[in-house]
């Protein structure tokens, strides 16, 4: 058990990263509250990914400097012997072959503190990352109305029927319920729509809008 000699609180690891007192609120606060010898390099990395995705908002999400553009694009993140790069696990599966020399798994790539930061393929990644989120919004943006053959559903031992939805709802809208306005077989339906995995189902033709 190691405790800390400024806030007194208590870790499993001797000299455990955390913060003591409040955390930071931006970017530049949490690279302050880095090691004096890592700030060079966390702010390159911060400045590259800027230049490659300038229109991505700056802010701390989940502890952890955020590049934002209606969603997560790519985090980053200081640990005592490498930074962690979390640019999502599609991203680490397509750039798998350049990153061979380098410690990965699902969502993160782990770049040693002990070598230069590869800059280009990381202003890459980052570009991927935007450019691939602008392609899964262009697919069913909000307010679009949409015709589909869809399936109703029930769940053994439920009284509520559901229609199966035909493609992941996180990934097409940025969030996990998304509210519409629909109507099945000409019947409206004002509610929401969530993935749910049913069995039973029985065809029908739908027409939704995302709200």
């Amino acid at each position: 058990m190691w405790t800390c000699p400024k806030c007194g609180r208590n870790f499993r690891n001797c000299n455990q990263s955390h913060y003591c007192g409040q955390a930071p609120q931006t970017i530049a606060e949490y690279i302050l509250e880095q090691p004096e010898a890592v700030q060079p390099i966390l702010r390159q990395l911060q400045e590259t990914i800027h230049a490659a995705i300038p229109e991505a908002k700056e802010k701390i999400s989940w502890s952890m400097p955020t590049f934002w553009k209606g969603r997560n694009l790519i985090q980053f993140a200081a640990f005592q012997k490498h930074i962690g790069l979390y640019p999502g696990a599609e991203a680490v599966e397509v750039f798998a072959q350049r990153l061979q020399s380098y410690s990965t798994s699902k969502g993160t790539i782990r770049l040693p503190l002990s070598q230069p930061l590869p800059l280009d393929l990381i202003a890459e990644i980052a570009r991927w990352c935007e450019k691939t989120m602008e392609s899964k919004k262009r697919r069913h943006t909000f307010g679009q109305t949409v015709r589909i053959r869809c399936c109703h559903s029930r769940t053994a031992g439920k009284r509520r029927p559901y229609v199966v939805f035909p493609w992941n709802i996180r990934e097409e809208f940025g969030k996990g319920r998304v509210k519409v306005h629909a109507t099945f077989d000409s019947i409206p339906y004002d509610g929401s729509i969530v993935n749910m995995c049913v069995k039973t189902r029985m065809a029908l033709s739908a027409i939704f809008s995302a709200c």
